[in-house]
């Protein structure tokens, strides 16, 4: 019998909000560190159960369980470190998945601060998927399900604008054009060497 594989797309990432000069040097920044899913109106409580962040020592308690979605962890801080996650899927007969995450507070420029207004969040995330091999029943029903738009989508978020709206066919999308891009040059290449082939057969025959 055939192993039966199915696909569901996330995203991993944090968010991090300088609270400027007059804040405290030990909570210079308010973060959020998340898991959600790349639709923006899908309920990814739906399939995972719960998940347990593992984060700094010095952070009180250190350990987190969330048990419905959002998935996220907000605290105040200074310094960056990794963040440990495991996800617990329902109805699932394998262990929970080990996920982790660079916690990031600082832009990668030296920009200045803008002069007037609120200067922009850091935002860290990467698009994954998680691989379901043979799942029971019951989480494939799950998996399957229609996605309707729920409250507890990214959509809804406060930090929805800032958010990277991965498109699941945007990467095939991309490849298409850059096939096309190289093709048309291809062929423009094998067109400009018949000219100067003919151009050669030209001059030897007069010569």
């Amino acid at each position: 019998m055939a192993t039966e594989e199915l696909h569901k797309s996330f995203v991993l990432g944090s968010i991090s909000y300088s609270l400027g000069k007059k804040a405290e040097e030990s909570k210079s920044h308010e973060w959020t560190v998340f898991l959600r899913a790349a639709n923006p109106d899908e309920d990814l409580s739906l399939y995972i159960k719960k998940v347990h962040f593992v984060l700094h020592p010095t952070l009180q308690p250190p350990t987190r369980m969330i048990e419905s979605a959002p998935f996220e962890v907000t605290e105040q801080g200074w310094g960056e470190f990794e963040i440990s996650l495991q996800i617990f899927f329902h109805d699932s007969r394998d262990k929970p998945i080990e996920l982790s995450h660079m916690l990031k507070l600082y832009p990668d420029n030296d920009l200045p601060p803008p002069a007037h207004g609120v200067p922009k969040p850091v935002v860290a995330e990467r698009y994954d998927e998680f691989v379901f091999n043979s799942p029971s029943d019951g989480l494939r029903q799950r998996l399957t399900a229609e996605i309707v738009p729920s409250p507890k989508g990214w959509r809804h978020s406060a930090h929805a604008k800032y958010f990277t709206d991965y498109d699941g066919d945007a990467p095939q999308d991309s490849l298409q054009q850059i096939y096309q891009v190289i093709t048309a040059q291809l062929q423009e290449a094998s067109k400009r060497r018949r000219i100067v082939e003919d151009e050669n057969a030209n001059l030897a025959a007069k010569g």
